[in-house]
């Protein structure tokens, strides 16, 4: 069948039976395939991110429930294809301006065969697809259509939540951002975190470019510690010197945060979260009341050396009245001085104790409205002094307040976590739970129930030093906990399903040796009869010759794959069994040529062996040779029929020092983009001119994959084909 030439297709050949336009509505409408027309969307860094639907043919509307304009983009309706790999055929083929195509295997109630076929045109792309089963598509187009419809329902519902969440933490009373990344990349700011630095731009951003007045202050080291560790931090009444107004002047403020370590789906650490709020008043406040104390202080040491000087001016009194005089008039003005700074002081002191009282109101409604849970119980009985909305969700039906946890939920006391409480309480050293399992009810008549938690016992101090109660801070983690037990059981399950395959795949492998070594006997039989036949019979038929000779053909075939069969089997037995050896590669390689001079001598081949770079592999022998041995014969067997064949075999190293083994041909070449998937399949052939059994690149990637190597391959359809073979030898 000859090969469909595009450039001999033009509308002007077309003209004027056929108008261009009449011709491509026409087309659209008629076809039995699905036909897209796609407009590429670009980011601002000029990535291509998406595609935007322009036009969909009848079939395509019918097939995708669509309109023939419909809004959204290819992510937008089917996030599935990045997964699939139809995003990025779409992509490879719009920016290498080659035509493509793809097969998907889509499971519907069957897993059913879709075949895309694609090109860019001009600044879009077209896209024609189709599937390829017998029966009628109603039930697939049915169960497609249910199918997306699930599947957008999931991802509608998956973005409520995802706003309903951002929509919490961007109206949360607290400053709130996520970081990103090891280099703590702003991904979600809310707007009184974004009010620290004004307008200045901070999504997208490391926090080491948007804040840089940060650098010498303790925040990067933090950050990068709680990253790495996965400890969280809590800070309180942390200096940090920020440019809020971006004029170059760093403001003086005190903070209390936490940093919080996030992880994603595999549980490895890949952010970290900041709750933190302003406390610049409360350690201003309590710095002039320090201040006032010290002043007070300075004031009584006057104060006693006034009285030191009373003394003495009583001494002088008795000694002289005029001196007694003047030492008690100078002493009912110092006395009024002093009468005069003690009330100053003492007023300014009532209102630092004011705006200190104003500031732990602030403080607890911040608790309060707080997304963490959070309670502080008060003396040994442990009573509950405050309960914040998220801590009393957790028991919705049960009253908390103003009860002992004994009375409020009995059931604690009889768990560890009643002991833990305890022993927070006498020492004062913190505990911190994780996943801590709790068995409570969260309402009064309720079931008892399986609760995990991750919660943080602080002890409080009072004004005397001593401990008078305990902080909590606590959050639910029992939805994680139960998935992560599924997943472990999903684990197990599939650990027993793959030790079924091996024993399954050991059982193949033991009847494919014995097949073809019980094959062996019976075809050499064969051969040797039809010898015999050839030497001893007489054919009368005129056709005679013909018909033996595709007798023959058809038993080295057998032959060849019974013997292919066989070497595969020994290649999978003898995996790991066989030693390394440091292999001499030149004496290797020409004991091989020379074991081929019958073909070689037939073709005029000529051998280029460069083996300066790496003269030596630590490999087993046999593979090594077997692996030369396939990868020459077809360099032989595929020579191109109009120039002798050129064989190169020489070796590489990559910059990290990895060899190469190359072997280059000028042969017939390989479509790859065609047959490249298929290139180390077992019994695939690409050639039918000459005999083969299609076994050989499948045990030569066998060999090098078990040596933890790999193969790349470049080819040019009559033009020749390389190897490169990267081996883990030295």
């Amino acid at each position: 069948m000859p090969t469909p030439d595009s450039a001999a297709f033009s509308t002007a050949n077309l003209q004027p039976t056929f108008s261009a336009d009449d011709l491509l509505v026409g087309l659209l409408e008629v076809s039995h395939t699905c036909i897209l027309l796609l407009k590429p969307v670009w980011a601002e860094n000029a990535t291509l991110v998406d595609f935007e639907f322009v036009l969909l043919n009848t079939m395509a509307q019918q097939m995708l429930q669509l309109p023939a304009q419909p809004t959204g983009t290819q992510l937008g309706l089917y996030p599935q294809s990045r997964l699939n790999g139809v995003f990025d055929f779409y992509c490879r083929t719009f920016l290498t301006q080659q035509p493509g195509k793809h097969h998907l295997d889509y499971q519907i109630n069957t897993t059913t065969p879709f075949y895309l076929s694609a090109r860019r045109a001009g600044e879009g792309l077209l896209v024609s697809f189709s599937n390829s089963v017998a029966y009628s598509s109603t039930s697939i187009e049915e169960a497609l259509r249910a199918s997306q419809a699930r599947e957008r329902a999931a991802l509608a519902d998956a973005e409520t939540q995802r706003s309903h969440l951002e929509r919490l933490f961007m109206e949360a009373p607290a400053m709130i951002t996520i970081l990103e990344g090891p280099n703590h990349i702003f991904k979600l700011v809310n707007p009184l975190y974004q009010q620290l630095v004004g307008p200045r731009a901070l999504l997208g951003k490391p926090i080491a470019h948007a804040m840089p007045e940060l650098q010498g202050q303790p925040i990067f080291d933090l950050l990068d510690k709680v990253y790495q560790t996965g400890e969280p931090f809590h800070a309180t009444e942390m200096l940090v010197q920020l440019d809020h107004g971006n004029s170059g002047t760093l403001g003086h403020n005190y903070y209390n945060f936490i940093y919080q370590p996030t992880h994603n789906h595999k549980g490895d650490i890949d952010g970290i979260q900041v709750f933190a709020y302003e406390v610049t008043a409360q350690v201003v406040a309590r710095l002039r009341i320090e201040a006032s104390e010290q002043q007070q202080r300075v004031l009584n040491e006057e104060l006693a050396a006034a009285n030191e000087e009373l003394q003495a001016a009583n001494e002088e009194i008795r000694s002289n009245n005029d001196a007694l005089f003047s030492a008690q008039l100078a002493l009912r003005r110092l006395n009024q001085e002093l009468e005069s700074r003690v009330q100053h002081r003492t007023r300014e002191l009532q209102a630092a104790q004011a705006e200190a009282e104003r500031q732990r109101a602030r403080l607890e409604r911040l608790f309060m409205q707080a997304p963490g849970a959070i309670c502080i119980l008060n003396g040994p009985e442990l009573v509950y002094e405050l309960v914040n909305p998220a801590y009393q969700r957790f028991f919705p039906g049960r009253r908390l307040l103003g009860l002992p946890i004994s009375e409020a939920i009995p059931e604690l006391t009889q768990q560890s976590v009643w002991q833990i409480l305890q022993r927070v309480y006498q020492t004062g050293e913190p505990y911190e739970g994780n996943e801590w399992l709790i068995r409570a009810a969260r309402t009064d008549d309720g079931p008892m129930e399986d609760i995990y938690f991750n919660f943080v016992y602080q002890a409080r101090y009072g004004a005397d030093g001593t401990i008078d109660g305990i902080m909590t801070f606590a959050y639910e983690v029992t939805e994680q906990v139960v998935a992560r037990n599924h997943i472990d059981e999903a684990n197990r399950e599939l650990s027993t399903t793959n030790q079924q395959l091996t024993r399954i795949n050991q059982d193949l492998d033991n009847f494919v040796y014995t097949a073809s070594h019980d094959l062996k006997q019976p075809v050499n039989n064969m051969a040797g009869i039809f010898e015999e036949l050839k030497r001893t019979a007489t054919f009368h038929d005129p056709d005679a010759p013909l018909l033996l000779g595709m007798f023959e053909s058809a038993l080295t075939q057998i032959h060849n794959t019974v013997g292919g069969l066989a070497e595969i089997v020994q290649v999978e037995r003898y995996h790991g069994q066989l030693s390394t050896d440091t292999v001499q590669l030149l004496p290797l390689t020409q004991a091989i040529i020379q074991s081929m001079h019958h073909q070689v001598a037939a073709s005029g081949a000529v051998f280029a062996l460069e083996f300066d770079e790496v003269p030596t592999l630590d490999f087993a022998q046999l593979s090594l040779q077997s692996i030369l041995y396939n990868l020459l014969s077809n360099a032989l067997k595929y020579a191109h029929p109009d120039r002798p064949p050129l064989i190169r075999v020489a070796t590489e190293r990559t910059p990290e020092g990895m060899p190469i083994l190359v072997v280059q041909d000028n042969g017939l070449g390989m479509d790859l983009a065609r047959y490249g998937a298929d290139l180390f399949q077992m019994f695939r052939r690409f050639h039918d001119h000459v005999h083969g059994t299609g076994v050989g690149l499948y045990l030569v990637n066998r060999l090098v994959e078990q040596a933890g190597g790999r193969i790349v391959v470049e080819s040019t359809v009559g033009e020749g084909t390389t190897f490169r073979v990267y081996l883990a030898g030295k």
